[in-house]
This record gives C-alpha cells, sequence and structure tokens, in this order.
C-alpha cells in the first residue's frame, strides 16, 4: 500500500507542475530587421522574432493594422518573417510574440520595430537626433 500512495503522490506533484508550467508567464522576446529596419523601396528585408524557448509557434503582427498577421512554428528558438520587393505600405511598427505546446498562451508582444521604406531616391540614413531635436524646436518655438 505505501509503495501505491508514494506513486500516486509522485504522479499528482508532477501533474501539479506540469500545470504550473502551463500558467507561467512567458518573457517577451525581441524582434530584430535585417539587413536593416530602413530599406530601399523594392528591396529586401527579414524580420527575425528570437526567444530562449524552442519549438515554439511565432506570430508577427503590424500595429494599426488588425488583418496584417504571418504565423510560423519552429522547432528552433527564431522564426524569421522575410519581406521581398518592399512597397510603402509595409512601412510600419512591428511586433511579435510566441507560444510553446505547453503554455498555450501567446507570450508578452516584443518591442515594436519601425520598418521604414524610403523612396529608391532616398539616402537610407535616418536623420540624427540632433537633427530631429532642432526641428522640432524651430516648430515649436515658431521660427
Amino acid at each position: 500500500m505505501t509503495a501505491e500512495f508514494l506513486s500516486l503522490l509522485c504522479l499528482g506533484l508532477c501533474l501539479g507542475y506540469e500545470d504550473e508550467k502551463k500558467n507561467e508567464k512567458l518573457p517577451k522576446p525581441s524582434l530584430h530587421a535585417w539587413p536593416s529596419s530602413v530599406v530601399e523601396a523594392e528591396s529586401n528585408v527579414t524580420l527575425k522574432c528570437q526567444t530562449h524557448s524552442q519549438n515554439v509557434t511565432f506570430v508577427l503582427r503590424k500595429v494599426n493594422d488588425s488583418g496584417y498577421k504571418q504565423e510560423q512554428s519552429s522547432a528552433e528558438n527564431e522564426a524569421e518573417f522575410p519581406f521581398t520587393d518592399l512597397k510603402p505600405k509595409d512601412a510600419g511598427r512591428y511586433f511579435c510574440a510566441y507560444k510553446t505546446t505547453a503554455s498555450h498562451e501567446w507570450s508578452e508582444s516584443s518591442e515594436h520595430l519601425q520598418l521604414v521604406v524610403t523612396d529608391k531616391h532616398d539616402e537610407l540614413e535616418t536623420p540624427s537626433m540632433k537633427t530631429v531635436a532642432h526641428v522640432c524646436n524651430t516648430r515649436t518655438l515658431g521660427r
């Protein structure tokens, strides 16, 4: 009878541990653009979502576009979302999340990544913070 009791106790503890893992809050993933988050129209870019967990399902979404959703399962700890022949409409803020087979719940969203699609004739360099601050101050002060 003692062996049966210990077996049931062990089984109960193991099942309880699995339930606890299912309710565990997943850490937020990271989102990066390669080769850059500032790219020319008609070029290509890959958004890469990464986490510490493996065997997960990733989702990529676009802020203010509830219809945009790309989902991808991965045995690794990352997923790549390629964009080809970029158009101005592809510009915007993106974020990703993931879920594990054990959690069934989505993680916190990654930080937002701003994808900028420039005209072929524009320079690929973003303005410096000093330039942006000057333009903001000029407009605020009415100069």
